[in-house]
């Protein structure tokens, strides 16, 4: 009768324990995924389960949610932005499970905020960042938030971006910048990445607003009532939300941590910069199609107010 040896059952153990703790952290994020529509007033966050089947998670007092972000480790807090104004909003949800009811203005800019981001930086720190942009009306701006001050991050060219962007814009877990158009159509995903900037997908028939980054693809709004997947490997686009009655779904947000890390996969949240995570995020990259150098840290005039 064949045995075991005691080595390779500790293998077969560990490859199953390994399994079994995955599978479930792996399949966070995928069946819950939020929204916000930017049409409605008063905004809200909506999550949606597996069969899209929605509910209202946060509703604001007044005005537009255009963009949000989660804190990732303080998971009753939540920050949002009307594209058309000039700040970054808190809201938290109290012992009770209800919200707080009134806006906590957490920053303000000198002109409309489009979109915001946290990033866990190579150190083990977070890093926060927000947009400004014309859309077409000029170039765009992504600055670091740091210690209250912004600082130019990085210049968005029109002419790298095929003459417009709305500001909305995300990180990988490589560090790789991703901008997406907003909403035009054509509308396209450009990854920037040692200076250059690179198309790496268009869609012709809806625009692409808002994303989320996880496991090597971008989730993102279509300015409608459709959530996408984008798989960076292979470019496949599929839709895996449908959310009849909303007219303007504006950004996507996940919540799962990593499996393996246990910090945040996805690049869409702020968090408290004193807590560090232990390791860094794992992810793919994405291969570039069109590529065209850019220079960064231009700082930018106040653009005009646009209504995407």
């Amino acid at each position: 009768m064949n045995r075991i040896s005691t080595s390779a059952k500790i293998l077969i153990l560990l490859i199953l324990f390994i399994a079994l703790i995955s599978i479930p952290a792996l399949g966070q994020g995928l069946t819950t995924i939020y929204f916000t529509d930017a049409m409605e007033n008063p905004g809200k966050v909506y999550s949606s389960d597996a069969s899209g089947s929605e509910n209202v998670y946060f509703a604001r007092p007044s005005g537009n949610i255009y963009t949000f972000a989660f804190h990732p480790y303080v998971p009753e807090k939540l920050y949002y932005v009307n594209a058309n104004d000039n700040k970054i909003y808190l809201a938290i949800r109290t012992s009770a499970g209800t919200w707080t009811t009134t806006d906590q203005v957490v920053y303000t800019h000198s002109t409309y905020i489009r979109d915001l981001e946290y990033y866990p930086s190579a150190s083990g720190g977070l890093q926060i960042y927000f947009s400004e942009s014309s859309g077409a009306g000029g170039d765009g701006q992504i600055y670091l938030l740091s210690g209250g001050a912004a600082t130019p991050y990085y210049t968005v060219r029109l002419s790298d971006v095929d003459g417009f962007w709305a500001g909305d814009f995300i990180h990988d877990s490589d560090g790789n910048l991703y901008l997406s158009s907003g909403n035009q159509i054509p509308a396209s995903i450009y990854r920037v990445s040692g200076g250059i900037v690179s198309r790496i997908y268009t869609s012709d028939t809806a625009p692409i607003t808002g994303m989320a980054y996880r496991d090597g693809s971008i989730y993102y709004a279509n300015w409608g009532n459709e959530i996408h997947r984008l798989d960076l490997s292979t470019l496949i686009d599929t839709v895996i939300r449908s959310q009849p009655g909303h007219t303007w779904i504006s950004d996507v947000g996940l919540r799962a941590f990593s499996a393996m890390t246990g910090i945040l996969s996805d690049a869409s949240g702020i968090i408290n910069p004193e807590v560090m995570p232990s390791e860094n995020v794992i992810g793919k990259n994405t291969q570039g199609m069109v590529k065209k150098t850019i220079n960064q840290l231009n700082p930018q005039p106040e653009p005009p107010k646009p209504k995407y």
